[in-house]
């Protein structure tokens, strides 16, 4: 079947026009800006599984559903808040192991991303909207038949990587009836280096698990075990454990980065090398052969020996990682090094592995014309593949392909049809976590979009096994639990987590005759250096506007992205920042704007992936620059020979407000472990003083474990309907966060000392923006909130001007009314009209809905009860809030600590947020 002559070019470069961006933020916006929709309890059709306990039973119509969401076919456990039937909030499961009660900004998104505009919401044919559904099941029922008369030959199913039980036993299905057929598995950030290096180490492919939490000294050789990935939430954890015990015991654990880019574990080291990668595989293996690693013997370098020595002294109780792009060397080293100190990382079989072809092999069988049809399974290799093997033109070559996503993306528009696919928040299914930790997935809300399937209802379909995902989903788990399935159906989606599911590790021996490759060559030339954007990952989340509007944690950037480039190369190029470079590597080319980043290792160029979306039904997927242009096949993280050049254009993607807060005191301050924070003399203040005869609400932020992951931003924005601004208003500095990570960087472009600083609103006792407001808008209650009487403010801003720490944000548009309104916002959160200050309330309706509960029940309020959206999102628990007047409360034990102490304290505003000092050891 080929498509008509008279269609377009599938894949036209988008217009991103002002009216075209705006238009686009504002639809985005669906969770935080729509106006609420009470459609009485709905009916789902299947038996959800969502027990009304505690504050959500008191509120009629609420519910939280136990679920779980994929991460590169990796599970996250969560909570969904829903309210008759629209899901409203996402939360960490404590249950589970891959979450443990936090999230991620992709976690936080995901309520977004279910209402995303961009989302599919029709069959199409050749790029068109097709609206005879019959004419497709026409089509497949034809295909099948003709499938099943060869065994399958010619069929090929590419997917990204796979986890899931159910989806893995219905791809076995389909393929014992189609002997014919082949799987493949495209995973754009997959790293085949770690794998080869767990071959050379223990001979066989395994994924390490390491315990942060046991560790005394880490050391990552080019490893972001705190930054985004399927197990940060897990890793981040364990280390703020670790941190914890050591500020208790006086013997702070250390953490040791060698890393070519900067990145969010690089900011919390306590002993940072800024290497490039042929620097960090000449450590490692000198790092080795200081440690008797016979393999490394005769390698050097000036830092090996000491950091051997604290290795050594660790022993068991030292962890060495190795990150994604490193060489196969690297990989195989970490391992060697941990077993020669006695300190082995449990390893499994990578939950992801799958006997699968990959995408070079199925571009290989559609280039000699082996394919005659083709399944992409929620993939976009059109878009993330490497440019050379150009994709859309292979696709348009099969004669029939379908393609099943939640995206008109790239692939779609190439493709002979397209599916849409429900979201995961809409149907059953199941994964597993990076632990092989199993868990079910449960629908938390209505279907959407009339015409998508779940992905293991369309499995099941080709494989001749109907019925809808639940009831294959339950097929799968009958066959493991048998005659008790019923019972253990009922826990495990309450829980959200199957128990004792994980995949047992185990500690496997270093091989007799481990041997290394030889050592990589220095380069001639700079190299360029590919890794995921923190805010869109691999791209699939380029169309959520939260997470364009996100400034990124590492250059502040929001709406689109740059090429990182250390401070010499840039004076070596002769550039400054913002300034447009001409980058060629294998014959292709980009023009990208230069952010110069303090910490980046001279002679490597980081470039982001996941920026410059060509389609996906959104204009926001479409700011920045798209790396995937240049990423070569055969070397996919790291590659040689990139040439820049300098066009003497300037474009700049839109940064973050960056602010310079008034006081001469630092604003984030280090202690050693025996210190304690100087006291202020005492203050004086013509400002009247304040009595709390009940609750005192207040905040602790500890600056010792955030690791600046900005999940709290995002949590703020989805419980508080924030709305987004988009790019124009957003340069002009007025985004609507209520909550803001600023990063605080000190020292020098060859060594800098990063921080990040959580910013709220501060809740002064002695507040400067109540005594100048006007129309006295902004008002002190009698639990000690700094609150906002919106009908009343008539916008004079006359409090943010009079704020010392600019937390509070003037709404200068009818951001809210831009989109049409979606019934899926949070509704016990009012939305500001436009000309009013809104600033963060410390979830003021949280505190009264638990107030509500315990009122009716008759008791007082439990510690820890109340939780701030952004103390929840927290993966280190850096965020404590609860009653001041309480002083056996978590936030009161936390402020009783020598190392608490106040923002611009010498302004003796006496905030009710304040800080516990970071601690060098």
């Amino acid at each position: 079947m080929t498509p008509p002559d008279a269609l377009p070019d599938p894949l036209p470069p988008p217009d991103p026009d002002r009216r075209s961006l705006l238009r686009a933020a504002g639809a985005s916006l669906a969770l935080a800006t729509a106006a609420g929709c009470d459609v009485g309890p709905q009916e789902f059709g299947s038996p959800l599984y969502a027990p009304a306990r505690g504050a959500d039973a008191a509120s009629a119509g609420l519910r939280r559903y136990a679920t779980v969401l994929d991460l590169d076919g990796l599970g996250r456990g969560v909570l969904v808040r829903a309210r008759d039937g629209h899901a409203i909030k996402i939360e960490g499961n404590p249950r589970h192991p891959a979450s443990l009660g936090a999230t991620d900004v992709f976690l936080e998104s995901a309520v977004l991303a279910l209402h995303d505009p961009a989302r599919s919401r029709r069959l199409r044919r050749y790029g068109r909207v097709e609206r005879d559904a019959a004419l497709f099941a026409r089509y497949m029922a034809e295909q099948r038949a003709a499938l099943a008369a060869t065994g399958g030959q010619g069929f090929r199913l590419l997917t990204g990587p796979i986890a899931s039980p159910t989806q893995r036993r219905l791809i076995a299905a389909l393929l014992a009836q189609w002997p014919g057929a082949r799987w493949h598995v495209h995973a754009p950030l997959a790293d085949a280096a770690a794998a080869a290096g767990a071959r050379l180490a223990f001979g066989e492919a395994v994924t390490p698990l390491p315990d942060l939490s046991r560790a005394t000294t880490v050391l990552c050789l080019g490893a972001d075990p705190l930054g985004p990935g399927p197990a940060q939430l897990a890793q981040a954890r364990g280390w703020a454990e670790a941190r914890a015990r050591g500020r208790q015991a006086g013997r702070l654990p250390a953490l040791i980065v060698a890393e070519s880019t900067p990145s969010l574990t690089g900011a919390k080291a306590d002993r940072l090398l800024v290497l490039p990668p042929w620097e960090i595989e000449a450590l490692a293996r000198a790092v080795a052969a200081e440690l008797g690693v016979a393999a490394a013997e005769g390698a050097t370098h000036p830092e090996a020996a000491a950091l051997a020595a604290s290795l050594r002294a660790a022993g068991a109780e030292a962890c060495v990682l190795a990150g994604r792009g490193q060489a196969v060397a690297v990989h195989a080293l970490a391992h060697a090094i941990n077993a020669t100190l006695g300190a082995e990382i449990p390893c499994i079989a990578d939950p992801n592995a799958a006997e699968a072809g990959t995408l070079e092999e199925l571009s290989d069988a559609v280039a000699a014309g082996q394919v005659t049809h083709l399944l992409v399974l929620d993939a976009n290799p059109v878009f993330d593949a490497p440019a050379p093997l150009d994709m859309a033109a292979l696709l348009r070559a099969v004669p029939h392909s379908l393609h099943a996503g939640g995206q008109v993306d790239e692939t779609a528009l190439a493709c002979g049809w397209h599916l849409p696919l429900r979201h995961p928040l809409e149907c059953f299914g199941d994964s597993r976590a990076f632990d092989g930790t199993a868990a079910l997935r449960q629908p938390a809300t209505m279907p959407l979009v009339e015409a998508a399937r779940a992905p293991e209802e369309l499995l099941g379909a080709l494989a001749g096994l109907p019925g809808d995902g639940l009831a294959l989903v339950q097929e799968t788990w009958r066959g493991v639990w048998g005659e008790a399935f019923a019972e253990n159906w009922l826990v495990a989606l309450e829980a959200g987590v199957i128990a004792d599911s994980a995949t047992p590790p185990q500690v496997l021996p270093l091989r007799a005759d481990f041997a290394l490759p030889s050592a990589t060559p220095q380069p001639s030339t700079p190299v360029a250096l590919f890794a995921p954007d923190p805010n869109l990952w691999d791209g699939r989340f380029a169309t959520e506007a939260w997470l364009q509007e996100l400034p990124r944690p590492l250059g502040n950037l929001a709406w689109g992205n740059a090429v990182l480039m250390a401070p010499a190369d840039a004076r070596a190029a002769g550039v400054a920042e913002g300034a447009v470079v001409e980058l060629r590597l294998g014959g292709q080319t980009l023009r990208a704007p230069v952010l110069v980043v303090p910490g980046q290792a001279p002679g490597v160029v980081t470039l982001p992936l996941g920026g410059g979306r060509r389609a996906a039904g959104g204009v926001p997927g479409a700011v920045g620059i798209d790396a995937y242009r240049l990423r070569p096949a055969a070397s996919p993280w790291l590659a040689e020979g990139l040439q820049i050049r300098a066009t003497g254009a300037e474009a700049w993607a839109e940064r973050g407000a960056e602010h310079a807060l008034a006081g001469d005191t630092p604003r984030v301050r280090r202690l050693a472990p025996d210190q304690a924070v100087p006291p202020l003399p005492p203050p004086r203040s013509l400002y009247p003083d304040w009595t709390y005869p009940g609750h005192a609400w207040g905040m602790a932020i500890d600056l010792d474990t955030c690791i600046g992951c900005n999940a709290c931003v995002v949590a703020c924005q989805a419980e508080n309907n924030t709305p987004v601004v988009g790019p124009e208003e957003s340069a002009r500095g007025r985004a609507m966060h209520w909550l803001r990570v600023d990063r605080v960087v000190t020292g020098t472009a060859e060594a800098p000392q990063v921080d990040y600083q959580p910013v709220p609103c501060m809740h002064c006792e002695k507040a400067p923006c109540e005594v100048v407001c006007p129309v006295n808008a902004t008002v002190h209650d009698h639990e000690g909130l700094n609150l906002m009487v919106y009908p009343r403010c008539i916008g004079t801003r006359t409090c943010s001007n009079n704020c010392p720490y600019k937390v509070r944000k003037f709404n200068w548009a009818g951001y809210a009314r831009q989109a049409d309104a979606v019934p899926v916002r949070n509704p016990e959160v009012p939305l500001r009209p436009r000309g009013v200050i809104e600033k963060c309330t410390y979830c003021q309706h949280r505190i009264k809905g638990a107030q509500d509960v315990a009122r009716q029940e008759g008791r007082a309020l439990r510690d820890g009860e109340i939780t701030t959206a952004c103390q929840a999102a927290c993966p280190t628990r850096a965020i404590h809030f609860g009653d001041i007047n309480d002083p056996d409360s978590d936030v009161s034990r936390a402020k009783s600590q020598g190392r608490n102490y106040a923002l611009l304290g010498n302004l003796d505003t006496r905030p009710r947020t304040t800080y516990l000092a970071k601690l060098v050891g």
